[in-house]
Protein backbone atom coordinates (compact mmCIF):
# COMPACT_ATOMS: atom_id res chain seq x y z
CA UNK A 1 0.00 0.00 0.00
CA UNK A 2 3.08 2.46 0.64
CA UNK A 3 4.38 1.54 -2.82
CA UNK A 4 1.07 2.59 -4.25
CA UNK A 5 0.46 5.48 -2.30
CA UNK A 6 3.55 7.03 -2.91
CA UNK A 7 3.22 6.71 -6.71
CA UNK A 8 0.31 9.37 -6.19
CA UNK A 9 1.04 12.96 -6.20
CA UNK A 10 1.27 14.62 -2.39
CA UNK A 11 -1.67 16.99 -3.34
CA UNK A 12 -4.02 14.87 -5.50
CA UNK A 13 -6.32 12.25 -3.58
CA UNK A 14 -6.00 8.36 -4.32
CA UNK A 15 -8.07 7.26 -7.42
CA UNK A 16 -10.16 3.85 -6.37
CA UNK A 17 -7.67 1.44 -8.20
CA UNK A 18 -4.43 3.12 -5.69
CA UNK A 19 -6.85 1.93 -2.16
CA UNK A 20 -5.71 -1.41 -1.07
CA UNK A 21 -7.38 -4.22 -1.29
CA UNK A 22 -7.95 -5.23 1.83
CA UNK A 23 -10.18 -2.13 1.89
CA UNK A 24 -12.29 -2.61 -0.98
CA UNK A 25 -14.97 -4.94 0.66
CA UNK A 26 -15.46 -1.88 3.19
CA UNK A 27 -15.38 0.47 0.69
CA UNK A 28 -18.07 -0.93 -1.78
CA UNK A 29 -19.92 -2.27 0.79
CA UNK A 30 -20.86 0.86 2.60
CA UNK A 31 -20.41 3.60 -0.23
CA UNK A 32 -22.45 1.98 -2.72
CA UNK A 33 -26.51 0.59 -1.66
CA UNK A 34 -27.93 -2.32 -3.00
CA UNK A 35 -30.14 -0.28 -4.76
CA UNK A 36 -26.82 1.90 -6.57
CA UNK A 37 -25.65 -1.80 -7.41
CA UNK A 38 -28.52 -2.74 -9.14
CA UNK A 39 -28.76 0.79 -11.12
CA UNK A 40 -25.01 0.84 -11.92
CA UNK A 41 -25.43 -2.79 -12.86
CA UNK A 42 -28.39 -1.84 -15.47
CA UNK A 43 -25.19 0.34 -17.30
CA UNK A 44 -23.94 -2.09 -20.50
CA UNK A 45 -20.16 -0.39 -19.14
CA UNK A 46 -19.90 -2.25 -16.49
CA UNK A 47 -20.72 -5.67 -17.78
CA UNK A 48 -23.21 -6.93 -15.20
CA UNK A 49 -24.55 -10.65 -15.24
CA UNK A 50 -28.15 -9.73 -15.79
CA UNK A 51 -29.13 -12.31 -13.32
CA UNK A 52 -26.18 -11.78 -10.82
CA UNK A 53 -27.49 -11.44 -6.94
CA UNK A 54 -26.89 -8.60 -4.68
CA UNK A 55 -23.59 -10.63 -2.93
CA UNK A 56 -22.81 -11.29 -6.78
CA UNK A 57 -23.01 -7.80 -7.76
CA UNK A 58 -20.70 -6.57 -4.37
CA UNK A 59 -17.97 -9.00 -5.88
CA UNK A 60 -18.37 -7.64 -9.31
CA UNK A 61 -17.60 -4.03 -8.47
CA UNK A 62 -15.36 -5.00 -6.08
CA UNK A 63 -13.02 -6.46 -8.94
CA UNK A 64 -13.87 -3.60 -10.82
CA UNK A 65 -12.17 -1.11 -8.21
CA UNK A 66 -8.77 -3.19 -8.58
CA UNK A 67 -8.79 -2.16 -12.51
CA UNK A 68 -7.24 1.26 -13.96
CA UNK A 69 -9.22 1.23 -17.08
CA UNK A 70 -12.52 2.17 -18.76
CA UNK A 71 -14.77 0.47 -15.82
CA UNK A 72 -12.64 1.41 -12.97
CA UNK A 73 -12.69 5.27 -14.24
CA UNK A 74 -16.04 5.32 -14.40
CA UNK A 75 -16.89 4.33 -10.60
CA UNK A 76 -13.92 6.39 -9.23
CA UNK A 77 -16.09 9.21 -11.25
CA UNK A 78 -19.60 8.00 -10.14
CA UNK A 79 -18.48 7.87 -6.06
CA UNK A 80 -16.52 10.92 -6.80
CA UNK A 81 -19.30 13.35 -7.98
CA UNK A 82 -21.59 11.13 -5.05
CA UNK A 83 -18.81 12.65 -2.34
CA UNK A 84 -17.39 15.79 -3.46
CA UNK A 85 -18.69 17.92 -0.66
CA UNK A 86 -16.91 15.79 1.76
CA UNK A 87 -13.59 15.16 -0.05
CA UNK A 88 -13.03 18.38 -0.20
CA UNK A 89 -13.57 19.10 3.70
CA UNK A 90 -11.29 16.09 4.48
CA UNK A 91 -8.64 17.21 2.47
CA UNK A 92 -8.57 20.88 4.16
CA UNK A 93 -6.49 18.65 6.96
CA UNK A 94 -3.13 16.85 6.59
CA UNK A 95 -2.78 15.45 9.81
CA UNK A 96 -4.36 12.14 11.82
CA UNK A 97 -5.61 13.89 14.50
CA UNK A 98 -7.49 16.55 12.34
CA UNK A 99 -8.67 13.86 10.08
CA UNK A 100 -9.83 11.35 13.42
CA UNK A 101 -11.85 14.69 14.40
CA UNK A 102 -13.81 14.87 11.35
CA UNK A 103 -14.01 11.26 11.12
CA UNK A 104 -15.42 11.63 15.11
CA UNK A 105 -17.75 14.23 13.99
CA UNK A 106 -19.32 12.33 10.82
CA UNK A 107 -19.82 8.95 12.57
CA UNK A 108 -21.61 11.10 15.27
CA UNK A 109 -24.38 12.23 12.64
CA UNK A 110 -24.35 9.26 10.92
CA UNK A 111 -22.22 10.40 7.92
CA UNK A 112 -20.23 6.62 7.53
CA UNK A 113 -20.48 6.44 3.90
CA UNK A 114 -18.99 9.96 3.07
CA UNK A 115 -16.58 10.37 5.63
CA UNK A 116 -14.86 6.31 4.62
CA UNK A 117 -14.57 7.54 1.02
CA UNK A 118 -12.78 10.51 2.33
CA UNK A 119 -10.33 9.33 3.99
CA UNK A 120 -9.58 5.83 1.71
CA UNK A 121 -9.14 8.61 -1.24
CA UNK A 122 -6.95 10.85 1.35
CA UNK A 123 -3.15 11.57 0.54
CA UNK A 124 -1.83 11.84 3.59
CA UNK A 125 -3.94 9.41 6.17
CA UNK A 126 -1.11 6.91 7.46
CA UNK A 127 -1.71 3.49 7.48
CA UNK A 128 -1.91 3.06 11.35
CA UNK A 129 -5.28 5.35 11.26
CA UNK A 130 -6.83 3.84 8.74
CA UNK A 131 -6.61 0.46 9.93
CA UNK A 132 -7.65 1.58 13.22
CA UNK A 133 -10.75 3.40 11.41
CA UNK A 134 -11.20 -0.04 9.43
CA UNK A 135 -11.95 -1.73 12.80
CA UNK A 136 -14.53 0.79 14.17
CA UNK A 137 -16.43 0.77 10.70
CA UNK A 138 -16.02 -3.42 10.97
CA UNK A 139 -17.55 -2.79 14.88
CA UNK A 140 -20.22 -0.46 13.92
CA UNK A 141 -21.71 -2.77 10.81
CA UNK A 142 -21.98 -5.91 13.12
CA UNK A 143 -24.13 -3.20 15.46
CA UNK A 144 -26.59 -1.88 12.29
CA UNK A 145 -27.13 -5.63 11.15
CA UNK A 146 -28.59 -6.48 14.36
CA UNK A 147 -30.35 -3.54 15.25
CA UNK A 148 -31.74 -3.37 11.52
CA UNK A 149 -32.71 -6.93 11.62
CA UNK A 150 -34.64 -6.07 15.46
CA UNK A 151 -36.05 -3.38 14.12
CA UNK A 152 -37.15 -5.21 10.55
CA UNK A 153 -38.63 -8.23 13.21
CA UNK A 154 -40.52 -5.75 14.88
CA UNK A 155 -42.23 -3.79 11.99
CA UNK A 156 -42.60 -7.07 10.15
CA UNK A 157 -45.21 -8.38 13.10
CA UNK A 158 -46.72 -4.91 13.46
CA UNK A 159 -47.92 -5.44 9.57
CA UNK A 160 -49.09 -9.13 10.18
CA UNK A 161 -50.94 -7.87 13.12
CA UNK A 162 -52.62 -4.98 10.61
CA UNK A 163 -52.96 -7.54 7.76
CA UNK A 164 -54.92 -10.22 10.65
CA UNK A 165 -57.26 -7.32 11.76
CA UNK A 166 -57.83 -6.45 7.90
CA UNK A 167 -58.76 -9.92 7.33
CA UNK A 168 -60.98 -10.41 10.06
CA UNK A 169 -62.79 -6.72 9.81
CA UNK A 170 -63.00 -7.98 5.53
CA UNK A 171 -64.90 -11.09 7.19
CA UNK A 172 -66.96 -8.92 9.80
CA UNK A 173 -68.00 -7.13 7.02
CA UNK A 174 -69.12 -9.50 4.32
CA UNK A 175 -71.04 -11.18 7.33
CA UNK A 176 -72.82 -7.90 7.82
CA UNK A 177 -73.73 -7.61 4.01
CA UNK A 178 -74.84 -11.29 4.36
CA UNK A 179 -77.30 -10.65 7.61
CA UNK A 180 -78.51 -7.38 5.72
CA UNK A 181 -79.75 -9.18 2.86
CA UNK A 182 -81.24 -11.94 4.71
CA UNK A 183 -83.29 -9.70 6.68
CA UNK A 184 -84.04 -7.57 4.16
CA UNK A 185 -85.60 -10.40 2.32
CA UNK A 186 -87.17 -11.64 5.38
CA UNK A 187 -88.70 -8.32 6.05
CA UNK A 188 -90.06 -8.03 2.38
CA UNK A 189 -91.44 -11.54 2.62
CA UNK A 190 -93.22 -10.60 5.81
CA UNK A 191 -94.89 -7.48 4.43
CA UNK A 192 -96.33 -9.64 1.31
CA UNK A 193 -97.51 -11.83 3.96
CA UNK A 194 -98.99 -8.84 5.64
CA UNK A 195 -100.54 -7.74 2.60
CA UNK A 196 -102.11 -10.77 2.38
CA UNK A 197 -103.11 -10.89 5.41
CA UNK A 198 -104.66 -7.15 5.25
CA UNK A 199 -106.91 -8.48 2.03
CA UNK A 200 -107.95 -11.82 3.79
CA UNK A 201 -109.00 -9.77 6.62
CA UNK A 202 -110.97 -6.86 4.08
CA UNK A 203 -112.48 -9.96 2.12
CA UNK A 204 -113.59 -11.50 5.44
CA UNK A 205 -115.40 -8.51 6.76
CA UNK A 206 -117.34 -7.83 3.61
CA UNK A 207 -118.23 -11.66 3.21
CA UNK A 208 -119.70 -12.08 6.49
CA UNK A 209 -120.05 -10.09 9.88
CA UNK A 210 -121.27 -13.03 12.54
CA UNK A 211 -119.45 -13.40 15.87
CA UNK A 212 -117.21 -16.12 14.41
CA UNK A 213 -115.94 -14.03 11.48
CA UNK A 214 -115.53 -11.38 14.07
CA UNK A 215 -113.16 -13.85 15.79
CA UNK A 216 -111.65 -14.85 12.90
CA UNK A 217 -110.75 -10.84 12.33
CA UNK A 218 -109.81 -10.64 15.48
CA UNK A 219 -106.56 -13.57 15.49
CA UNK A 220 -106.02 -12.16 12.12
CA UNK A 221 -105.32 -9.04 13.39
CA UNK A 222 -103.36 -10.72 16.58
CA UNK A 223 -101.42 -12.43 14.01
CA UNK A 224 -100.47 -8.83 12.07
CA UNK A 225 -99.66 -7.19 15.24
CA UNK A 226 -97.03 -10.18 16.13
CA UNK A 227 -95.47 -9.85 12.86
CA UNK A 228 -94.92 -6.07 13.36
CA UNK A 229 -93.38 -7.09 16.38
CA UNK A 230 -91.54 -9.30 14.44
CA UNK A 231 -90.46 -6.69 12.04
CA UNK A 232 -89.33 -4.39 15.27
CA UNK A 233 -86.98 -6.77 16.16
CA UNK A 234 -85.33 -7.38 12.93
CA UNK A 235 -85.38 -3.65 12.22
CA UNK A 236 -83.06 -3.56 16.24
CA UNK A 237 -81.24 -6.62 14.91
CA UNK A 238 -80.15 -4.62 11.94
CA UNK A 239 -79.04 -1.60 13.41
CA UNK A 240 -77.00 -3.67 16.30
CA UNK A 241 -75.48 -5.40 13.28
CA UNK A 242 -74.64 -1.62 11.56
CA UNK A 243 -73.25 -0.55 15.29
CA UNK A 244 -71.45 -3.24 15.22
CA UNK A 245 -69.78 -2.51 11.57
CA UNK A 246 -69.21 1.29 12.95
CA UNK A 247 -67.53 -0.33 15.78
CA UNK A 248 -65.03 -2.24 13.88
CA UNK A 249 -64.01 0.51 11.39
CA UNK A 250 -63.50 2.72 14.41
CA UNK A 251 -60.97 -0.28 15.75
CA UNK A 252 -59.64 -0.44 12.69
CA UNK A 253 -58.63 3.45 13.00
CA UNK A 254 -57.40 3.46 16.25
CA UNK A 255 -55.19 0.25 15.22
CA UNK A 256 -53.74 2.16 12.08
CA UNK A 257 -52.79 5.54 14.47
CA UNK A 258 -51.44 3.48 17.27
CA UNK A 259 -49.06 1.29 14.58
CA UNK A 260 -48.18 5.13 13.25
CA UNK A 261 -47.38 6.05 16.82
CA UNK A 262 -45.43 3.45 17.03
CA UNK A 263 -43.37 3.39 14.15
CA UNK A 264 -42.80 7.46 15.18
CA UNK A 265 -41.93 6.51 18.85
CA UNK A 266 -39.31 3.91 17.56
CA UNK A 267 -37.50 6.32 15.52
CA UNK A 268 -37.70 8.85 17.75
CA UNK A 269 -35.84 7.07 20.09
CA UNK A 270 -33.78 5.92 17.46
CA UNK A 271 -32.77 9.67 16.99
CA UNK A 272 -31.85 9.84 20.93
CA UNK A 273 -29.88 6.87 20.83
CA UNK A 274 -28.03 8.09 18.11
CA UNK A 275 -27.21 11.21 19.90
CA UNK A 276 -26.21 9.75 23.09
CA UNK A 277 -23.86 7.07 21.72
CA UNK A 278 -22.47 9.70 19.99
CA UNK A 279 -21.65 11.96 23.36
CA UNK A 280 -20.79 8.08 25.06
CA UNK A 281 -18.37 7.88 22.23
CA UNK A 282 -16.68 11.32 22.59
CA UNK A 283 -16.70 11.03 26.67
CA UNK A 284 -14.69 7.26 26.28
CA UNK A 285 -12.36 8.46 23.23
CA UNK A 286 -8.80 8.39 24.22
CA UNK A 287 -8.08 11.32 22.06
CA UNK A 288 -7.62 14.57 23.56
CA UNK A 289 -10.52 17.47 23.41
CA UNK A 290 -9.33 19.40 20.30
CA UNK A 291 -10.67 22.43 21.41
CA UNK A 292 -8.05 23.20 24.09
CA UNK A 293 -5.54 23.96 21.06
CA UNK A 294 -8.34 25.27 18.40
CA UNK A 295 -7.48 29.13 17.50
CA UNK A 296 -11.02 29.14 16.58
CA UNK A 297 -12.05 28.07 20.36
CA UNK A 298 -15.32 30.21 21.50
CA UNK A 299 -15.49 32.00 18.25
CA UNK A 300 -17.98 32.27 15.54
CA UNK A 301 -15.43 30.21 13.16
CA UNK A 302 -15.34 27.48 15.89
CA UNK A 303 -15.64 24.16 13.72
CA UNK A 304 -16.25 22.09 17.16
CA UNK A 305 -18.76 19.19 18.06
CA UNK A 306 -19.68 21.46 21.29
CA UNK A 307 -21.22 24.45 22.28
CA UNK A 308 -18.44 26.24 22.61
CA UNK A 309 -18.95 28.34 26.13
CA UNK A 310 -22.76 29.11 24.89
CA UNK A 311 -25.21 29.70 27.78
CA UNK A 312 -28.34 27.12 27.52
CA UNK A 313 -31.53 27.65 29.42
CA UNK A 314 -33.43 24.73 30.26
CA UNK A 315 -37.41 25.83 31.06
CA UNK A 316 -39.20 23.01 33.09
CA UNK A 317 -37.83 19.02 33.62
CA UNK A 318 -37.96 17.25 36.32
CA UNK A 319 -36.32 18.77 39.60
CA UNK A 320 -34.36 15.93 40.84
CA UNK A 321 -32.45 15.47 37.31
CA UNK A 322 -31.45 19.31 36.85
CA UNK A 323 -27.71 18.45 38.22
CA UNK A 324 -27.44 15.53 35.46
CA UNK A 325 -28.71 18.61 33.19
CA UNK A 326 -25.73 21.06 34.49
CA UNK A 327 -23.32 17.82 33.60
CA UNK A 328 -24.78 16.94 30.24
CA UNK A 329 -24.67 20.72 29.15
CA UNK A 330 -21.71 21.43 30.57
CA UNK A 331 -19.77 18.27 28.94
CA UNK A 332 -21.04 19.58 25.93
CA UNK A 333 -19.12 22.70 26.53
CA UNK A 334 -21.66 25.13 27.41
CA UNK A 335 -22.76 26.73 30.58
CA UNK A 336 -26.43 26.03 31.97
CA UNK A 337 -28.79 27.95 33.07
CA UNK A 338 -32.39 26.56 34.66
CA UNK A 339 -35.85 27.62 35.33
CA UNK A 340 -38.82 25.69 36.55
CA UNK A 341 -41.36 27.01 34.35
CA UNK A 342 -42.93 28.36 36.81
CA UNK A 343 -43.94 25.89 39.91
CA UNK A 344 -41.73 27.76 42.38
CA UNK A 345 -39.55 30.15 40.75
CA UNK A 346 -41.26 33.35 40.22
CA UNK A 347 -41.64 33.90 36.50
CA UNK A 348 -40.26 37.40 36.66
CA UNK A 349 -36.99 35.77 36.23
CA UNK A 350 -37.44 34.07 33.37
CA UNK A 351 -37.60 37.19 30.90
CA UNK A 352 -33.89 38.16 32.59
CA UNK A 353 -32.94 34.59 32.13
CA UNK A 354 -34.00 34.33 28.61
CA UNK A 355 -31.86 37.93 27.93
CA UNK A 356 -28.50 36.62 28.88
CA UNK A 357 -29.02 32.77 27.46
CA UNK A 358 -27.81 31.93 23.65
CA UNK A 359 -30.60 28.54 23.63
CA UNK A 360 -33.29 28.15 25.08
CA UNK A 361 -34.51 24.05 25.81
CA UNK A 362 -38.13 23.14 27.20
CA UNK A 363 -39.61 19.92 27.21
CA UNK A 364 -43.37 19.90 26.34
CA UNK A 365 -44.20 16.89 28.96
CA UNK A 366 -42.84 18.77 32.25
CA UNK A 367 -43.59 22.45 32.15
CA UNK A 368 -46.37 24.79 32.28
CA UNK A 369 -48.13 26.64 29.10
CA UNK A 370 -47.71 30.01 30.28
CA UNK A 371 -44.03 29.43 31.03
CA UNK A 372 -43.48 27.55 27.09
CA UNK A 373 -45.79 30.49 25.52
CA UNK A 374 -43.76 33.16 27.01
CA UNK A 375 -40.47 31.43 26.59
CA UNK A 376 -41.74 31.14 22.81
CA UNK A 377 -42.58 34.71 22.08
CA UNK A 378 -39.10 35.82 23.49
CA UNK A 379 -37.16 33.47 21.48
CA UNK A 380 -39.28 34.80 18.55
CA UNK A 381 -38.13 38.23 19.51
CA UNK A 382 -34.71 37.83 19.98
CA UNK A 383 -34.00 35.34 17.60
CA UNK A 384 -32.79 32.93 19.40
CA UNK A 385 -32.67 29.37 18.92
CA UNK A 386 -35.26 27.45 20.71
CA UNK A 387 -35.78 23.17 20.66
CA UNK A 388 -39.39 21.96 22.07
CA UNK A 389 -37.79 18.27 23.35
CA UNK A 390 -40.40 14.94 23.19
CA UNK A 391 -39.58 14.33 26.89
CA UNK A 392 -37.76 15.62 30.24
CA UNK A 393 -35.01 12.87 29.96
CA UNK A 394 -31.57 12.65 29.35
CA UNK A 395 -31.95 11.62 26.03
CA UNK A 396 -33.75 14.06 25.21
CA UNK A 397 -31.76 16.72 26.30
CA UNK A 398 -28.79 15.00 24.04
CA UNK A 399 -30.19 15.67 20.88
CA UNK A 400 -31.64 18.45 21.82
CA UNK A 401 -28.10 19.83 22.26
CA UNK A 402 -26.97 17.58 19.05
CA UNK A 403 -29.82 20.37 17.37
CA UNK A 404 -28.19 23.32 18.92
CA UNK A 405 -24.15 21.89 17.85
CA UNK A 406 -25.38 21.69 14.52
Amino acid sequence: MEATASSVRATHRKKIWHIDSCYKCALIGTCLSRNELRKLARDRLFAAEPDADDYQLHAHFIRISDQEDVQGKALHKYLEKKYRAASKKYLRVADDEAIKTLWDEDMAEGRVDSAWWAIMTHPHVSARLTAKLYGDLHMLSHERAINGHRGRTTITALRAKVDMLEEVIGSERQLFRREKRQLGEAISALRRQLAVLADNVRTQEQRDANQADQQLIADLRQHNNGLCGQIDALNEQLDTARQQFTSANDRLRELEEHNSRLEHHAAEQAREIASLEGLLFRQLSREPDPCLHCADHNTSKCPGPNLCGKTVLYVGGLHKLVPHYRQLVEQFGGRFLHHDGGKEASRNLLPKLLSTADAVLCPIDCVSHDACNCVKKMCKRYQKPFVLMRGAGLSALARGLNQIVQ
